[in-house]
This record gives structure tokens, C-alpha cells and sequence, in this order.
């Protein structure tokens, strides 16, 4: 039996056959295959199912429910529970989100996005585990927020002083799972080092000597880690470009090797995360875009090819690399932001490049663009 099959409509009938053990002497189900259904549901159903009794409201309250609930939406390669977020900078400030699963079915129907309403201006950071990393513009400090809740954690102290003095130049947001710790790290404008807030301690700590100078200000998570494309000594050239490796753990930095064959790279290439896993950008001297994933973080060898588009496959593609892909189906679609065009589009590698098809939206897809799975797990540490 899939349990993503069954009608959530029905589910009170099917799973409990009285709504609470005060109307009846037995469930009709054994709880440890309650338990089991409950984990598979959607974080919106489980929201509502709250409600049903005492017991069911202690147990997807309960912290250790959310992390085994996290798990087992991680272990589904559906996206059921992946949703596509963006903010509105315009009063009444919002953050929108969008059914990655809608978007990829039904490219050429209008979608209307969920919306909540925000009382400051923010900047979305990134996402991890169903929490997205904020950044107040006008108080200078981040919290965290989770959509599917709109539970928000507690402001931070701020993280730098006004500009001039405290440009921010690199920065990024991740989880330690080793310590069940969510951290946002930034690095700031003439000073030796980089400083790191620890959600729940309610302070920053100071590492110095950060390497070398990232391309990019957004280091990407994945596998505990945050990475940048940097230039290896100072050196400019781009076969001289690396993977700077930032352990959340530890907080130390290490060094990733690029694919080897990447020596006649035309421009600085780009990199990203899709399916919890490194991929790089590169664009050739032929005008060829090809595509890596690092299947086994942190291991060269592991480095595959995925695909390679000839120029005249690429239309969308635009040499200033406007196009961002944010995620990749099974069957190689891969949804991108036109950022030329502030649109929506599916990609289909597979098919060698030859189809691109934009969703419709009923609303521009906003700032900060990025993908989240739903969690019911707390921002309030």
C-alpha cells in the first residue's frame, strides 16, 4: 500500500475510526502504523491533524516527530514537499511560495502562490531543512523562519555596523547536524575574518583569517559544509578557480579540486546545488555549456558529467548568466528563474535542449529565489 495514495479527506476514517480514545476503547489501527502514516503525510495535513485528539497533538508537536517527519520527506525522491519561495520588497512585504510539484505538472496553467505578510523588509539568505535564513535590511540582523509554521526564531544581535564600515562581502547559512545547530555566517569589509551566529546562543564568535576571497557573496550548503568558488593564492586565472570548503562543525576551511577537464573555460564558472548535490557551470571556448555533479561531496574523483548543450540548444541560457537553475526532476527538467525576464521556466535536458517551457504565474516570482521543503521543524532556537 503507498500511503501517498491515500485521500487525506478520508484519512480520519481510514486511520482512527472514532475521532479520540475518550469515544472508543481500541484504535483501529496499532499505533506504531499510525505513527508510520503520520510520518509519510504532508506538513499541511499534519498542521490540521492536530486537532484530531490529545495524542496526536503531543506527537507532531513533539521535536523528535519533526526530524523523523524530515527524514522521511528527505528519503522520498517525489516533490511533494518541495515549494519554491521568494520575497515581495513591495508593502505589504510577503514571501511567496509556489508547489514545485504544480509548477513541473501543470507548466501552462496560472499559479497562485500561498503568501504570508512580514513586518519588516527582508532578504531571504537561503534555506535548509524547511527554514529559511533571513536578513533584516533595516536592523542589520537575521533570524530564522519556517513558512509551513510561520514560526520565526528570535532576532539576532546585529551583525554589522552601517555601511561604509560594514560592507558585507560573503555569507552564507547552514545546519550542523552533528551538534543540531543552525548557523549564518558572514564575512565583512576590512576585517581579518569572518564571524558566525549560532541560532539559540544569541551571539557571534569571530574565526580569523578567512583564506582567500570568494567570486561570489552566497556560499552554497551541502553535506554540512559551505562552499564558494574562489581563487586558488590570489591567482586570477580561472584554471587557478576552487571549491572553498567550510566545515560548520569544525569551522575550518578546506580546499575542493574542480573537474580537470575544465582548462578551456571561457568564463568564471558557476556553482550551485541540485539534488543535495555540488554542480558546476562551465561555459567553454566552443560556447558550450556543460554541467558537473559532484555525486560524493568532497571527493574529486566522484566529479559526472551531466550534460553539455550546444549554442544552439541554449536560447535561455545567456552568456552573463542570468539563468539560475534552482531544481532537477528525475527525469533531467530542471527549473530555472529567467532573472532577464523575471519568469519561471522548466528546461529539459534530456531531450538534448530542445524543449523550454515557461509556467505562468499570476505574480512575479520576487527576490531571493529559492527552494525549501516543507517541515514542521522549529525556527525557535
Amino acid at each position: 500500500m503507498d500511503f501517498r495514495d491515500i485521500q487525506y479527506n478520508n484519512v480520519f476514517t481510514q486511520i482512527l475510526s472514532p475521532i479520540d480514545k475518550e469515544l472508543s476503547s481500541q484504535p483501529f489501527l496499532p499505533e506504531e502504523l499510525i505513527l508510520q502514516i503520520l510520518l509519510r503525510l504532508p506538513v499541511r495535513s499534519l498542521l490540521q491533524f492536530r486537532c484530531v485528539c490529545k495524542s496526536w497533538k503531543t506527537l507532531i508537536s513533539d521535536p523528535q516527530f519533526a526530524k523523523s517527519h524530515l527524514q522521511c520527506s528527505t528519503e522520498e525522491s517525489i516533490m511533494t514537499h518541495q515549494r519554491l519561495v521568494s520575497f515581495v520588497e513591495t508593502k505589504p512585504y510577503k514571501i511567496l511560495s509556489y508547489s514545485v510539484k504544480t509548477l513541473f505538472e501543470n507548466p501552462s496553467t496560472p499559479i497562485e502562490p500561498d503568501s504570508f505578510s512580514m513586518r519588516h523588509e527582508y532578504r531571504i539568505i537561503d534555506s535548509c531543512n524547511g527554514l529559511l535564513c533571513l536578513y533584516d535590511e533595516s536592523q542589520r540582523c537575521v533570524r530564522l523562519c519556517n513558512p509551513s509554521t510561520r514560526l520565526k526564531s528570535i532576532r539576532s544581535p546585529t551583525v554589522v555596523e552601517p555601511e561604509p564600515h560594514g560592507i558585507i562581502t560573503n555569507y552564507g547559512f547552514g545546519y550542523d547536524q552533528v551538534n543540531d545547530k543552525y548557523k549564518f555566517l558572514v564575512a565583512i569589509l576590512n576585517i581579518n575574518g569572518v564571524k558566525i551566529y549560532t541560532f539559540g546562543e544569541d551571539s557571534w564568535t569571530t574565526i580569523q583569517n578567512f583564506p582567500c576571497s570568494p567570486r561570489r557573496l552566497l556560499g552554497k550548503f551541502v553535506s554540512g559544509t559551505l562552499n564558494w568558488l574562489a581563487d586558488k593564492g590570489g591567482v586570477t586565472s580561472n584554471k587557478q578557480c576552487v571549491i572553498l570548503s567550510f566545515n560548520l562543525e569544525k569551522e575550518t576551511y578546506g580546499e575542493l579540486m574542480l573537474p580537470q577537464n575544465n582548462a578551456d573555460c571561457k568564463y568564471i564558472p558557476i556553482l550551485y546545488v541540485l539534488n543535495n548535490c555540488l554542480c558546476v557551470f562551465f561555459l567553454t571556448s566552443e560556447t558550450r555549456w556543460v554541467m558537473y555533479s559532484m555525486r560524493e561531496y568532497g571527493v574529486v574523483e566522484s566529479w559526472t558529467k551531466l550534460v553539455t548543450i550546444s549554442p544552439e540548444k541554449y536560447i535561455p541560457f545567456r552568456l552573463n548568466y542570468l539563468v539560475e537553475p534552482l531544481f532537477i526532476s528525475e527525469n533531467d527538467v530542471v527549473l530555472l528563474i529567467d532573472k532577464g525576464c523575471d519568469k519561471i521556466g522548466l528546461y529539459n535536458f534530456s531531450s538534448g535542449g530542445s524543449s523550454y517551457d515557461f509556467p505562468l504565474v499570476t505574480t512575479k516570482p520576487g527576490l531571493d529565489r529559492c527552494i525549501y521543503r516543507e517541515s514542521l521543524v522549529s525556527p525557535r532556537r
